[in-house]
Protein backbone atom coordinates (compact mmCIF):
# COMPACT_ATOMS: atom_id res chain seq x y z
CA UNK A 1 0.00 0.00 0.00
CA UNK A 2 2.61 2.58 1.03
CA UNK A 3 4.86 1.70 -2.27
CA UNK A 4 1.79 2.29 -4.43
CA UNK A 5 1.03 6.12 -2.49
CA UNK A 6 5.27 6.33 -3.16
CA UNK A 7 4.69 5.49 -6.76
CA UNK A 8 1.90 8.24 -6.86
CA UNK A 9 3.61 11.27 -5.16
CA UNK A 10 6.39 10.41 -7.57
CA UNK A 11 3.93 10.52 -10.45
CA UNK A 12 2.59 13.38 -9.29
CA UNK A 13 6.03 15.00 -9.00
CA UNK A 14 7.13 14.45 -11.58
CA UNK A 15 4.64 15.71 -14.09
CA UNK A 16 4.60 19.05 -12.08
CA UNK A 17 7.72 19.20 -12.90
CA UNK A 18 7.61 18.31 -16.17
CA UNK A 19 4.85 21.37 -16.69
CA UNK A 20 7.32 23.67 -14.70
CA UNK A 21 9.81 23.14 -17.27
CA UNK A 22 7.76 23.74 -20.36
CA UNK A 23 7.14 27.37 -18.40
CA UNK A 24 10.17 28.37 -18.50
CA UNK A 25 11.69 30.95 -20.96
CA UNK A 26 15.43 30.50 -21.42
CA UNK A 27 16.37 33.70 -19.60
CA UNK A 28 19.56 34.13 -18.74
CA UNK A 29 20.21 34.59 -15.43
CA UNK A 30 24.13 35.43 -15.18
CA UNK A 31 24.76 39.59 -14.44
CA UNK A 32 24.37 41.88 -16.50
CA UNK A 33 27.03 44.60 -17.15
CA UNK A 34 26.39 47.93 -15.02
CA UNK A 35 24.82 51.19 -16.28
CA UNK A 36 26.88 54.62 -16.03
CA UNK A 37 25.62 54.79 -12.97
CA UNK A 38 26.41 52.13 -11.43
CA UNK A 39 23.30 50.22 -11.40
CA UNK A 40 22.78 47.20 -13.33
CA UNK A 41 21.50 48.44 -17.15
CA UNK A 42 18.54 47.38 -18.44
CA UNK A 43 18.47 44.39 -20.69
CA UNK A 44 17.02 45.22 -24.52
CA UNK A 45 13.17 45.08 -24.60
CA UNK A 46 12.22 42.39 -27.36
CA UNK A 47 9.19 43.82 -29.22
CA UNK A 48 7.75 43.04 -32.79
CA UNK A 49 6.41 46.24 -33.34
CA UNK A 50 9.23 47.14 -34.78
CA UNK A 51 8.50 44.58 -38.12
CA UNK A 52 5.44 46.18 -39.83
CA UNK A 53 6.13 43.69 -42.71
CA UNK A 54 5.61 40.44 -41.58
CA UNK A 55 3.00 38.54 -39.03
CA UNK A 56 3.99 37.48 -36.20
CA UNK A 57 1.81 35.25 -34.10
CA UNK A 58 0.22 36.92 -30.57
CA UNK A 59 1.78 35.61 -27.59
CA UNK A 60 5.02 34.65 -29.58
CA UNK A 61 8.57 35.45 -27.53
CA UNK A 62 11.47 36.44 -29.23
CA UNK A 63 14.65 34.66 -28.83
CA UNK A 64 17.10 37.68 -28.62
CA UNK A 65 19.91 35.14 -28.62
CA UNK A 66 19.23 33.83 -32.42
CA UNK A 67 17.94 36.78 -33.76
CA UNK A 68 20.35 39.42 -35.89
CA UNK A 69 18.56 42.66 -36.58
CA UNK A 70 19.55 45.46 -38.88
CA UNK A 71 17.67 48.02 -39.86
CA UNK A 72 14.63 49.34 -38.97
CA UNK A 73 10.64 49.42 -40.37
CA UNK A 74 10.17 47.96 -43.45
CA UNK A 75 13.74 48.05 -44.46
CA UNK A 76 15.09 45.73 -42.05
CA UNK A 77 17.16 42.65 -42.83
CA UNK A 78 18.93 39.69 -40.40
CA UNK A 79 17.27 37.06 -38.54
CA UNK A 80 14.63 37.34 -36.36
CA UNK A 81 13.74 34.09 -34.04
CA UNK A 82 10.68 33.43 -31.63
CA UNK A 83 9.19 30.58 -30.16
CA UNK A 84 5.43 30.60 -29.70
CA UNK A 85 2.80 28.18 -28.48
CA UNK A 86 0.91 27.74 -31.53
CA UNK A 87 1.34 24.18 -33.10
CA UNK A 88 3.98 24.63 -36.45
CA UNK A 89 0.78 23.61 -39.11
CA UNK A 90 -1.29 26.90 -37.43
CA UNK A 91 1.89 28.71 -38.13
CA UNK A 92 2.65 27.57 -41.68
CA UNK A 93 -1.15 28.50 -42.23
CA UNK A 94 -0.99 31.86 -40.39
CA UNK A 95 2.18 32.82 -43.31
CA UNK A 96 0.77 31.31 -46.27
CA UNK A 97 -2.56 33.11 -45.51
CA UNK A 98 -0.91 36.93 -43.93
CA UNK A 99 2.05 37.17 -45.98
CA UNK A 100 0.23 37.84 -49.58
CA UNK A 101 -1.68 40.86 -47.26
CA UNK A 102 1.77 42.10 -46.39
CA UNK A 103 2.80 42.72 -50.07
CA UNK A 104 4.55 39.33 -50.27
CA UNK A 105 5.08 37.48 -53.17
CA UNK A 106 5.54 33.53 -52.61
CA UNK A 107 8.56 32.00 -54.07
CA UNK A 108 8.59 28.69 -52.58
CA UNK A 109 6.97 26.78 -50.27
CA UNK A 110 8.22 22.93 -48.42
CA UNK A 111 5.64 21.98 -45.48
CA UNK A 112 6.39 19.20 -43.04
CA UNK A 113 7.65 18.99 -39.72
CA UNK A 114 10.46 21.51 -40.48
CA UNK A 115 8.73 24.18 -43.01
CA UNK A 116 10.76 26.25 -45.16
CA UNK A 117 8.64 29.14 -47.22
CA UNK A 118 10.17 31.76 -49.58
CA UNK A 119 8.62 34.97 -50.35
CA UNK A 120 9.78 38.14 -52.05
CA UNK A 121 8.92 41.75 -51.73
CA UNK A 122 10.44 44.48 -53.90
CA UNK A 123 14.42 43.66 -53.87
CA UNK A 124 13.65 41.97 -50.46
CA UNK A 125 13.59 37.64 -49.86
CA UNK A 126 12.26 36.66 -46.79
CA UNK A 127 12.68 32.59 -46.14
CA UNK A 128 10.44 31.35 -42.79
CA UNK A 129 11.44 28.48 -40.93
CA UNK A 130 8.95 26.64 -39.07
CA UNK A 131 10.24 23.79 -36.30
CA UNK A 132 7.59 22.11 -34.60
CA UNK A 133 8.77 21.47 -31.15
CA UNK A 134 8.75 17.95 -29.67
CA UNK A 135 6.30 18.90 -26.89
CA UNK A 136 4.79 21.80 -26.89
CA UNK A 137 4.28 24.62 -29.98
CA UNK A 138 7.00 25.69 -32.22
CA UNK A 139 10.05 27.37 -33.30
CA UNK A 140 10.02 30.13 -36.21
CA UNK A 141 13.24 31.43 -38.33
CA UNK A 142 12.25 34.35 -40.52
CA UNK A 143 15.34 35.69 -42.66
CA UNK A 144 15.40 38.44 -44.41
CA UNK A 145 18.17 39.91 -47.10
CA UNK A 146 18.68 41.77 -50.65
CA UNK A 147 17.63 39.78 -53.49
CA UNK A 148 21.06 38.29 -54.78
CA UNK A 149 20.20 38.70 -58.35
CA UNK A 150 19.61 42.52 -57.41
CA UNK A 151 22.94 43.02 -56.62
CA UNK A 152 24.26 41.07 -59.39
CA UNK A 153 22.93 44.10 -61.55
CA UNK A 154 24.37 46.91 -59.63
CA UNK A 155 22.00 47.56 -56.87
CA UNK A 156 22.61 48.53 -53.85
CA UNK A 157 24.30 46.17 -52.03
CA UNK A 158 27.50 46.34 -53.70
CA UNK A 159 27.91 44.98 -57.02
CA UNK A 160 28.35 41.59 -58.39
CA UNK A 161 30.95 40.34 -55.56
CA UNK A 162 30.24 39.66 -52.05
CA UNK A 163 32.64 40.94 -50.01
CA UNK A 164 33.55 43.77 -51.68
CA UNK A 165 36.08 44.59 -54.79
CA UNK A 166 38.36 41.65 -53.89
CA UNK A 167 35.64 39.13 -52.89
CA UNK A 168 35.97 36.51 -54.72
CA UNK A 169 31.94 34.71 -54.37
CA UNK A 170 30.08 35.60 -57.73
CA UNK A 171 26.34 36.42 -56.77
CA UNK A 172 25.57 35.18 -60.04
CA UNK A 173 21.82 35.19 -61.56
CA UNK A 174 19.05 33.32 -59.73
CA UNK A 175 16.79 30.90 -61.64
CA UNK A 176 13.27 30.40 -60.50
CA UNK A 177 11.19 27.52 -61.75
CA UNK A 178 8.14 26.45 -59.92
CA UNK A 179 7.14 23.83 -57.93
CA UNK A 180 5.50 20.98 -59.52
Amino acid sequence: MKSNLFRLLMLIAGILFGLSMMGCTGQNLAASPAGEDGKPAAAPVASFSQFSDIPVPAGATMDMERSLLLGTGEEWTGRLSYETSTEGARVFDLYKAEMPKFGWTELTVIRGDRSIMTYQRGQRIATIEIKTRTFYGSAVSVTVSPNASSTANGGSYGGSTYGGASGSYSSGSVSRQPLR
